[in-house]
């Protein structure tokens, strides 16, 4: 692991810290290059069901790269659990587009958002306008990237870029109150409808509500499903395996 990057661990979550406080975490080569293998391993650890990334120091989630090409391969997309991005401060250029490919972001009032790459001659990468046109729409993802503006958390928040925006001094109980809601549902549920939402879409409503109904005729499969119905009629938590 690079010395600016770091994971922890808290039951069935573990955090991703990008730590590179002098540099506002800014996205060096080797990190971009670690970050597919840390989303591997987690995907791979039967213990964790939810990935939160965050930014270290309470100034930037990730102000950017230090190079043009960042994240070839998005994690947060190829991973097949819940992701959420925990945003406190600048969120911008490489890092917002490592927070649009994640599956939620929770920010505090106090971060910014911008694409400021077509003031530099280019345009946001690695995913970054597809993921942000289809969170914002035409009309508001056209107006954000090609004056490449910074926008507040409340903007963002309305314009459905973020999830979430709450208070400065609340980010850690809201990441975790949404971290722990997820943990506790059944994973191969969790994975399923990410893969059904995220595929369908992108594809003709024909074709999404055939995947839809696939899907659901496989979870009813598994004891997963038969857990969950049994404990509602036992009104009981249930205990889900993953299985």
């Amino acid at each position: 692991m690079s010395e600016f990057l770091r994971v922890e661990r808290a039951d069935a979550v573990a955090t991703i810290w990008i730590d590179r406080q002098p540099k506002m975490n800014t996205m060096t080569v080797a990190m971009r290059n670690e970050i597919p293998g840390l989303f591997a391993g987690l995907e791979a650890d039967e213990g964790v069901r939810v990935i939160v990334i965050r930014g270290a120091g309470g100034k930037a989630f990730s102000a950017g790269g230090d190079v043009a090409e960042f994240l070839t391969l998005a994690p947060a997309e190829r991973c097949r659990k819940p992701v959420i991005a925990a945003i406190d401060g600048y969120t911008m250029g490489a890092g917002l587009e490592l927070a649009v490919a994640c599956d939620f972001r929770v920010a505090t009032l106090r971060s910014e958002f911008a694409f400021p790459e077509v003031r530099l001659g280019m345009i946001p990468g690695s995913g970054g306008t597809q993921r942000a046109l289809r969170l914002m729409g035409m009309t508001r993802g056209k107006l954000f990237m090609m004056t490449g503006q910074r926008i507040s958390a409340e903007r963002a928040e309305a314009w459905g870029l973020i999830t979430q925006a709450v208070p400065n001094d609340t980010l850690d109980e809201a990441v975790a109150a949404l971290a722990g809601e997820l943990a506790d549902r059944a994973p191969l549920a969790l994975r399923t409808l990410k893969m059904v939402l995220n595929r369908g879409a992108e594809a003709p409503l024909e074709t999404a509500l055939e995947l839809e109904r696939k899907a659901y005729a496989w979870l009813r499969s598994t004891h997963d499903y038969a857990e969950g119905v049994t404990a509602f009629l036992e009104k009981r938590p249930p205990k889900y395996t993953g299985r």
